[in-house]
């Protein structure tokens, strides 16, 4: 890990590892969540096979199918040893394997936008500066824009300590509005990109599930380490 990486995850909240996973090595991964959703009668061969109920939102629903498709060795077969390597130094203290899970979303959501999404840490606010957490996010196939890649408020992790900023933000994004006058460097990143991408968070960042506005299934998975 460089200096330069270090600092811009403590300035942003998120590094991006292009290429971290050689693409052969998530196939099998690939095919077993494809194998699932022909399974569960929702997707194959590009066709949808039935409709999921629609009283549920593309939030709603992505946590459905995500939660049906389990892999239990999930973060010993996904994540290489160099990138769980980087975590602590990241973090500045020592973390430990907490959770993982798929994160799958089908095609065609509906019209992608910023308004209306669920916003929201998986730790609770502190005012502490130490790291609680890394979240990593993996792209096992590719995820274009606009395909349901999960959110990210670059520099929010620093608006717990000022909890007006905080407020303002989740307001401004609910609104779908301008973030970048929160305060310098704040910007939303989508977790998009080539299968084999890495996106490591700092679990005090704001994200949200996106809706997937393209033809493609939203293959990624997501495993927390948090502090020891």
């Amino acid at each position: 890990m460089t200096p330069q990486q270090l600092s811009s995850f403590n300035e942003q909240g998120y590094l991006l590892l292009r290429g971290a996973i050689p693409k052969k090595q998530l196939n099998n991964a690939r095919d077993d969540v494809l194998a699932e959703l022909k399974r569960l009668n929702l997707w194959s061969s590009g066709k949808c096979l039935s409709a999921m109920n629609k009283a549920l939102t593309p939030f709603q629903e992505t946590v459905k199918i995500s939660s049906a498709i389990r892999d239990q060795h999930l973060h010993n077969r996904l994540l290489p040893e160099q990138v769980v390597s980087m975590l602590p130094k990241l973090a500045g203290r020592e973390l430990a394997f907490a959770h993982q899970q798929m994160l799958v979303s089908l095609p065609n959501q509906g019209a992608w936008s910023l308004t209306g999404l669920n916003w929201h840490t998986d730790v609770a606010s502190s005012s502490s500066e130490l790291v609680p957490g890394i979240q990593a996010f993996i792209l096992i196939d590719q995820v274009k824009s606009h395909g349901g890649g999960t959110l990210a408020l670059a520099g929010s992790h620093l608006f717990n300590r000022r909890n007006i900023l905080r407020g303002q933000a989740c307001d401004i994004l609910r609104a779908g509005g301008d973030v970048t006058q929160l305060a310098p460097g704040v910007s939303i990143v989508e977790m998009s990109g080539e299968a084999g991408d890495v996106y490591l968070m700092d679990m005090r960042v704001l994200h949200t599930p996106s809706i997937n506005a393209t033809h493609n299934v939203r293959i990624m998975a997501t495993v927390r380490f948090l502090r020891k």
